[in-house]
């Protein structure tokens, strides 16, 4: 399934709030002044995230349209195993409310493309903050990825990736 149109012209991952911007949000954060949003858990907070809170938002909040920041991390958070119990949570919740999920990863790509391969999702998976190497970025996207690139990414990325696969983000703290 493709993106909707409107996000390749916003900022799709930030946690300002304000028009053009897809604001990232946990449960319990506030959401004032966002004019989107994407909810969930993040991998660092795995132990203690609240998928069902994601859910009971998601379906609540017509500003939702996506699920995430969700994701693996190997450096931080508690351990893989326990991040992606609850990743996996957010695949599910993504199918069936039709929404994108937007994916914080670090060190674990393999384990994100074996469960690509698994779930074989109709919904578009985002990576956002990529940072990787251009071949990296090529196999990604062979395997339906989308890219979201802040300021700090690779500058030869753009270039191995098809446009339509590029996304932009500025990841900004709140203001």
């Amino acid at each position: 399934m493709a993106l909707p149109d409107f996000f390749y012209s916003t900022d799709v991952h930030t946690h300002r709030r304000g028009p053009g911007l897809i604001t990232s949000v946990e449960p319990g954060e506030d959401t004032t002044g966002a004019e989107r949003l994407s909810v969930g858990v993040h991998p660092w907070h795995a132990d203690t995230g609240d998928v069902a809170a994601v859910r009971r938002i998601a379906l609540d909040d017509p500003r939702v349209v996506a699920i995430g920041e969700c994701g693996l991390d190997r450096f931080r958070g508690p351990s893989l195993e326990v991040q992606q119990r609850v990743f996996e949570q957010q695949i599910r919740l993504s199918e069936e409310l039709g929404l994108p999920l937007i994916i914080h990863c670090v060190r674990a790509f393999a384990e994100l493309i074996a469960l690509r391969l698994k779930y074989k999702p109709a919904q578009p998976w985002i990576i956002h903050g990529f940072r990787g190497k251009p071949e990296l970025a090529a196999q990604l996207v062979r395997h339906g990825f989308y890219l979201s690139l802040g300021r700090l990414h690779n500058l030869a990325v753009p270039d191995a990736v098809p446009p339509e696969r590029l996304l932009h983000e500025t990841d900004s703290p709140s203001v």
